[in-house]
């Protein structure tokens, strides 16, 4: 196989393996919700109750509701039910709660088990021994579904889609945890797209010049750098414990860690200026740039996005690894067709085999 067609093999070989992995992950949205322009907002607790604390996480994909009073707190589920409850020696969830089954996942719409009954009396399962709960409350989140009519008729107004209420009992009083589901219209994607576009042309600048060894790599290394970052800030976004999120980011990003790899092989090759470091180049690029930057594109035309380090640098890396994905991708191409080893004829009737790569000039490339 001569090695221009090496060079076209590895890109396909990403591609494939792009859309192998596609279909169990969603690029770095590890925590099950992408940006979105729908903020809830918890505005009051009432009446206010010492030791009653809660929050809204991940984009409100969670609520998380501590508690340290005296006695039990009980949270009340969809049909008024006891569903979860505090207390000083745990958490517990009822078994015969129908929220129970209903907050699996976040848009969980599964079969309620048969013996699940809201008017039966609690069958308590323990949770945990801590004094907080987190959970998927289908009250504050948008579900899903055609899009609410006030929002349809005018999506670059902020609105109020619906207001919101999670009733408990603290201790034997009644309490309401209340707030409104919001629509925040996103930030125009245009200047990001200008960005991405002068990042992938400085990447095919890079792979056109005389230093594109040097410079190739040095790109390469800010785009996995990228990446990492993209991917530990969106795992670290995710309530849980830190060991909980260290699993998820390995588990959200096992595709791009196969391209941290090969980029720093691709690194390695390139700084001794040896041409066989371009293919993996393309493979680590192409699989940073369309996890990592297009499966992400949409963020940057949303308000709310799941990422602990704030929705700027979000975009930004998001930017970056489209960019430069691209860039690094075309200019290693550039760079492979004006610095390839001159070939030489072998005599072999074999179409594949009738050149070989000049020994005189070797692998490092017959640029400068």
């Amino acid at each position: 196989m001569t090695a221009i067609r090496r060079i076209g093999a590895s890109a396909v070989i990403a591609l494939v393996f792009l859309l192998v992995q596609a279909a169990p992950a969603s690029a770095h949205t590890v925590s099950g919700q992408g940006a979105t322009n729908y903020r809830p907002v918890l505005q009051s607790i009432t009446p206010a109750v010492a030791g009653l604390h809660a929050k809204t996480l991940d984009v409100g994909s969670w609520i998380e509701v501590s508690w340290t009073g005296p006695g039990d707190l009980t949270i009340l589920g969809y049909q008024g039910e006891p569903y979860l409850r505090i207390g000083p020696d745990g958490v517990y969830r009822n078994k015969l709660s129908p929220a129970t089954y209903l907050n699996v996942t976040r848009t969980y719409y599964g079969t309620i088990p048969s013996y699940a009954n809201s008017k039966a009396a609690p069958v308590w399962e323990k949770v945990s021994g801590g004094h907080s709960v987190i959970w998927h409350d289908h009250r504050i989140h948008w579900m899903g579904g055609p899009t609410p009519p006030k929002v349809r008729s005018d999506p670059g107004s902020p609105h109020v889609v619906f207001p919101w209420t999670i009733n408990m009992v603290a201790a034997g009083t009644p309490v309401a945890i209340r707030g409104e589901l919001q629509w925040v219209p996103g930030a125009s994607p245009w200047p990001w797209i200008a960005l991405v576009v002068l990042l992938g042309m400085a990447g095919i600048a890079a792979g056109r010049g005389r230093h594109w060894s040097t410079q190739l790599l040095v790109l390469l290394a800010v785009l996995i750098v990228t990446d990492a970052i993209h991917a530990v800030g969106t795992g670290l976004d995710v309530p849980g414990s830190g060991l909980h999120k260290v699993l998820l980011i390995f588990a959200g990003s096992y595709y791009s860690i196969v391209a941290w790899v090969l980029g720093a092989v691709a690194i390695r090759l390139l700084a001794r200026r040896n041409i066989d470091g371009l293919f993996a180049a393309v493979f680590a690029a192409l699989v940073i740039g369309l996890f990592g930057g297009l499966a992400d594109v949409i963020a940057l035309a949303r308000s709310q996005v799941p990422f602990l380090f704030g929705m700027t640098l979000d975009r930004v890396l998001i930017a970056v690894s489209l960019g430069l994905g691209a860039g690094v991708v075309v200019g290693s191409v550039l760079a492979f067709r004006r610095n390839r080893p001159p070939m030489v004829p072998t005599g072999d009737t074999d179409e594949d085999d009738d050149y070989l790569p000049d020994p005189a000039v070797g692998t490092a490339g017959a640029g400068g």
